[in-house]
C-alpha cells in the first residue's frame, strides 16, 4: 500500500512538473500574451463601437424629432392662419390636439405615439399626444431647464425604468402675437438601447467564437516557433552532454528555419572542432608520455594543470593536478609566480631506493599571450645524473692522471736531486737510485701508453687485425704464460675446456691476449698464497662464447662493483699502487670487448673471490647476420 501511494505521488509529481514546465514555457507565454493583446484590442473596439453606435442612433432619433417638429410646426401654423377671428380659443386648442394626433408619425415600441406637447410662453401645456393629454393645462417642469434646440436624456416621468430623450424646439410661427411658441417632445430610448444591446451581444458571441478560432490559430502559430526552439534546446542539452550527432529538423525557410539550419551548422562545426581538439590533446598526451624529460605546466598562480608520467618518475612521487609547484619541487627558494623570463635551476633528489642522488635540471619557461602577459609556466625536468657523473669522472680522471704522473715524477726528481747532491759519488747508492728512477719512468710510460690506447679506443682510431681463430688456443697460450708466476706464489692455475668444441671467433689476437693478460694478471695479483685461479669457457644458450676467470682472492665490495670499470678506480688504492697497477686495465678490457661486439661483467663476494666474465659472438653468427 505504501509502495502504491509512493508510486502515485511520484507520478503526480511528474505530472505537476510537466504542467509547471508547460505553464512557464514559451508556448504558453506567447498564447497568453497574444490572447491578452487581442482581448484588450477587442475591448477598445467594443467601447469605441458601442459609443459610436449610441451616438449614431441618438443622432438618428434627433433627426427624426427634427423632421417631426417641422411637420408639426407647418400644420399648426396653417391651423392658426385658417382660424376665424372670433373663434373661441378652446376650439383652437382642440384643433391643435387633432392636428397632433394626425401628423405625429413617431411611435414607441408599443405602437403608441411619442409624447409631444405644445407649450405657451409660460410653459403650460396647451396640446399633447398620448399620456400627455391628461396633463393639458399643467405646467411642464422640464421646459425651463432645457434650452431651445438642445436635447437631454433623463428618466421618463411616467416610467422610472427607462430613459427618454427630451428636447424643446421653438415653434416656427410667423404670427408673433400667438401665445404658442414651444414644442416639447419625449422619445423613449428603450428600443434604441435594446438594439445596441442586441448588436453588442451578437458581437460578443461572434467574438467568443472568433477567440476560439484565434486561440487555435495562435497555438498553431506558436508551435511553429516553440517546437523548433524546443528542438534547439534539446539539441543544446545533448551537445552539452557530448552528443553532436543529433540535428534539428528544418521545416521552413523563415527566420526560425534559418536559426535551425544555423544551429545544425554550429553543431557540425563544434563536432569537427572538438574532434580536432581531442586529436591534438591525444597527440600532446602521446608526446608528453613518450618524452624522456618530465614536463609540468602551471597556471598564472603556480597551480599544476598539466603533467606527464616521466615527471612523476623523476621526482618519485605522485603529482596531483591543482597542487602548487613549490610544494612539489624540492627547491631551496620558492619560485615567485608569475615568472616573466626563463629560469634555470639544478636540484638534488635523494630517493630511498637509490644509493646515489639524482641531479635534476629545471628549466622554467613563461607562457605568454599576444599582449606579452604571462599566463602560466612550463617546467622541464631533465635527469642529468649521468652527465653529472661523467663530469665528476672527468674531473676525477684529470685529478688521477695528474696524481699518477706527479707521483713518479716527484720520485724521479727527488732521486736525481740526491744524485746531484753527491749520491752519484757513492756507486752502490747511485745504482739503486737510478734503478728506482728507471722503475718509476717505466711506470709512467705504461700509464701514458694505457692512456693513449684508451684515447684511440674512444675515438675509434685503434686498428684491429681481426682473424678467424679458436678461443681454446688463446686460452691455452695465456695459461702457459702465467704458469710460472702462479708457481712462484703457490697458486693453483686450472684451465677448463668446454665439453663440446666451441665455435670459432673473429678477433684480434694481440688484443685478446691483452684482455686475458690484464684479467689473469689481476686474478694472480689479488689472490693470496695457496689460492687458486680458474680459466673456463662454455657456449651459452644464446649462442655467445663465454669465458670466466675465477680467483679466490679478497673479493670486491658490493658498493664498488658498479664503478669497477671506471678509469683510475681502485678498490684498494694503496695496495694497487704498490703492485704497479695504473687503474686503467679493466677500462681497456671493457673497450676492447665492446669493439668485438661482446659484453663483460664481474661477479664477486667480499673475502670469497671474484669472477670476471666476457662473452663474444661466434664467427658463424657474424657471417649470417
Amino acid at each position: 500500500m505504501r509502495m502504491r501511494n509512493w508510486i502515485q505521488s511520484v507520478r503526480q509529481g511528474n505530472v505537476a512538473e510537466r504542467w509547471f514546465a508547460y505553464a512557464t514555457g514559451l508556448q504558453w507565454k506567447l498564447l497568453v500574451i497574444l490572447a491578452l493583446i487581442i482581448l484588450v484590442a477587442l475591448q477598445v473596439i467594443f467601447v469605441n463601437f458601442s459609443d459610436r453606435l449610441e451616438k449614431q442612433l441618438l443622432t438618428n432619433v434627433t433627426n427624426d424629432l427634427n423632421r417631426q417638429k417641422n411637420v408639426i410646426s407647418k400644420v399648426i401654423e396653417e391651423t392658426i392662419h385658417n382660424r376665424k377671428k372670433d373663434e373661441n380659443p378652446n376650439v383652437l386648442k382642440d384643433k391643435i390636439n387633432e392636428d397632433l394626433a394626425r401628423v405625429v408619425f413617431l411611435q414607441t415600441k408599443n405602437n403608441q405615439l411619442i409624447n409631444v406637447q405644445i407649450l405657451n410662453n409660460n410653459g403650460f401645456i396647451v396640446a399633447a399626444t398620448g399620456d400627455g393629454k391628461s396633463k393639458i393645462g399643467y405646467k411642464n417642469p422640464y421646459v425651463h431647464s432645457l434650452p431651445f434646440n438642445q436635447e437631454e436624456i433623463r428618466r421618463s416621468p411616467s416610467s422610472k425604468s427607462q430613459d427618454v430623450l427630451m428636447k424643446v424646439y421653438s415653434l416656427d410661427i410667423t404670427n408673433p402675437d400667438f401665445e404658442f411658441d414651444r414644442i416639447y417632445m419625449e422619445y423613449p430610448l428603450d428600443t434604441t438601447y435594446q438594439l445596441i444591446r442586441s448588436i453588442i451581444k451578437t458581437l460578443i458571441i461572434q467574438t467568443f467564437y472568433a477567440m476560439i478560432i484565434v486561440s487555435i490559430l495562435i497555438v498553431i502559430m506558436t508551435r511553429t516557433i516553440t517546437v523548433p526552439v524546443k528542438e534547439i534546446k534539446e539539441q543544446a542539452t545533448a551537445m552539452a552532454e557530448g552528443d553532436f550527432n543529433r540535428r534539428v529538423d528544418v521545416r521552413s525557410t523563415d527566420e526560425i528555419g534559418k536559426l535551425a539550419k544555423a544551429f545544425n551548422h554550429l553543431a557540425s562545426h563544434l563536432q569537427t572542432a572538438l574532434t580536432q581538439k581531442e586529436e591534438e590533446k591525444e597527440k600532446l598526451e602521446t608526446v608528453l608520455s613518450d618524452m624522456s624529460d618530465g614536463v609540468i605546466a602551471t597556471n598564472r598562480s603556480g597551480a599544476i594543470i598539466v603533467k606527464n608520467e616521466r615527471s612523476e618518475q623523476i621526482l618519485n612521487r605522485e603529482i596531483k593536478l591543482g597542487e602548487m609547484l613549490n610544494s612539489v619541487l624540492p627547491l631551496s627558494e620558492p619560485v615567485q609566480f608569475p615568472i616573466t623570463q626563463e629560469l634555470h635551476n639544478l636540484i638534488q633528489v635523494q630517493h630511498d631506493d637509490q644509493d646515489d642522488p639524482l641531479y635534476i635540471k629545471l628549466t622554467f619557461t613563461p607562457l605568454k599571450q599576444k599582449r606579452n602577459k604571462p599566463t602560466g609556466t612550463i617546467v622541464v625536468l631533465k635527469d642529468v645524473t649521468e652527465e653529472e657523473r661523467l663530469d665528476r669522472q672527468r674531473k676525477e680522471f684529470v685529478a688521477n692522471v695528474s696524481h699518477e704522473l706527479r707521483t713518479p715524477l716527484t720520485t724521479i726528481k727527488s732521486y736525481l736531486e740526491a744524485l746531484e747532491d753527491g749520491a752519484l759519488e757513492q756507486p752502490e747508492l747511485a745504482v739503486r737510485f737510478l734503478q728506482v728512477s728507471r722503475t718509476e719512468a717505466d711506470r709512467m710510460t705504461r700509464l701514458i701508453n694505457d692512456l693513449l690506447q684508451l684515447s684511440k679506443l674512444d675515438a675509434k682510431q685503434s686498428r684491429f687485425d681481426k682473424k678467424i681463430m679458436y678461443l681454446e688456443d688463446v686460452l691455452e697460450d695465456v695459461a702457459d704464460r702465467f704458469i710460472f708466476q702462479c708457481k712462484q706464489k703457490e697458486i693453483k692455475l686450472t684451465l677448463r675446456h668446454a665439453d663440446e668444441e666451441l665455435p670459432r671467433i673473429y678477433a684480434d689476437r694481440d688484443k685478446m691476449d691483452q684482455v686475458l693478460d690484464n684479467l689473469l694478471s689481476n686474478a694472480v695479483k689479488f689472490t693470496p698464497q695457496g689460492g687458486s685461479v680458474t680459466i673456463s669457457s662454455r657456449l651459452r644458450p644464446d649462442g655467445l662464447i663465454e669465458v670466466a676467470i675465477t680467483d679466490t682472492g679478497m673479493g670486491i665490495p658490493k658498493k664498488d662493483l658498479e664503478r669497477i670499470f671506471e678509469r683510475f678506480y681502485r678498490v684498494d688504492k694503496a695496495r694497487a699502487r704498490e703492485q704497479g697497477g695504473t687503474g686503467l686495465g679493466l677500462a681497456i678490457v671493457q673497450e676492447i670487448i665492446k669493439a668485438h661486439e661482446g659484453i663483460v661483467w664481474i661477479e664477486s663476494k667480499e673475502r670469497k673471490g671474484t669472477t670476471v666474465f666476457f662473452a663474444l659472438p661466434p664467427f658463424e653468427r657474424r657471417v649470417h647476420s
